[in-house]
């Protein structure tokens, strides 16, 4: 059996959606409006009610980057990931995890870079990563970059922008940062994501935390210019509110070098992933 948390999220209902179509291994989801509540799931893994769990993929977190409350942050995204790690080498279980490529911070951007989170939400993710890593174990944490794609609709203002972008087209022009042609980031499409989660799945000989990215920098402005050659919007630049100043990476790119060596992939491009996206947005 495999089981999968945080499956009323974003990537996580888009892992269980892939996996359903190309598993016949029974999947228990996990999630305050899923089958079992996570604290409870977790109470009943400690008492050994579910024995047949071969593997289990982690998505469930606070993946809020403004949220300031270190004891919700730890307690959601530290603690009970550890508690659930120590249930999986108890029970010989694998646990398939999501990290974040935010523990970089600045960069660089590679595996065994010095991490330097600039918030709450990064460091979180950098202590447990550094923690389960401690062990050798058949763990593996999957540092995702700038993830974008359907169902992103819960995650509200931590949207991507190409779903902020899309409910400001009927206003005739989409908000933009001033200066994004500065503001870098590594995004990737859900889709290349569900299929390198599934790869990893099936190779049981993988361990180890590895970057999930497409390894290729591209602007905030070029998705904007995406939007004015499909819609012909006009652009209304914005500064940048005080909340983020001080805690927004410039730039992120991903060094695949380790996971392109276990990890072969051809990734979609921003112009490929961003269309595949939009036509799904306009069909709702």
């Amino acid at each position: 059996m495999i089981v999968m948390t945080g499956t009323d999220g974003f990537i996580g209902r888009n892992i269980l959606e892939f996996f359903k179509n190309r598993t016949t291994e029974r999947i228990l989801t996990v999630d305050f409006n899923s089958e079992v509540e996570p604290f409870k799931f977790l109470e009943n893994l400690k008492n050994r009610k579910y024995k047949e769990i071969g593997t289990i993929v982690h998505n469930g977190a606070c993946s809020d980057t403004t949220n300031n409350n270190p004891s919700y942050m730890m307690r959601h995204n530290f603690e009970y990931t550890a508690d659930l790690f120590r249930q999986c080498l108890k029970m010989d279980i694998r646990l398939i995890y999501a990290s974040s490529a935010s523990v970089y911070g600045d960069g660089p951007f590679h595996e065994s870079a010095n991490k330097s989170p600039k918030n709450l939400y990064a460091m979180s993710k950098s202590i447990f990563d550094d923690y389960c890593m401690a062990f050798k174990t058949r763990a593996v944490g999957l540092r995702y970059f700038n993830v974008y794609g359907k169902y992103e609709e819960k995650k509200n203002h931590m949207a991507s922008v190409v779903y902020k972008f899309f409910h400001q087209v009927k206003s005739g022009k989409i908000q933009l940062f001033a200066n994004s042609d500065k503001f870098l980031r590594d995004f990737i499409h859900i889709e290349d994501v569900c299929e390198l989660t599934m790869d990893i799945f099936n190779n049981h000989n993988i361990s180890g935390v590895f970057n999930i990215g497409t390894g290729k920098e591209r602007s905030f402005q070029d998705i904007a210019d995406i939007f004015v050659n499909r819609y012909g919007i006009d652009i209304e630049y914005i500064e940048m509110p005080k909340i983020l100043k001080g805690k927004y990476q410039k730039f992120t790119k991903s060094d695949n070098t380790k996971t392109g060596q276990v990890l072969p992939h051809e990734y979609l491009s921003l112009e490929e992933g961003t269309k595949k996206y939009l036509d799904y947005l306009e069909k709702q």
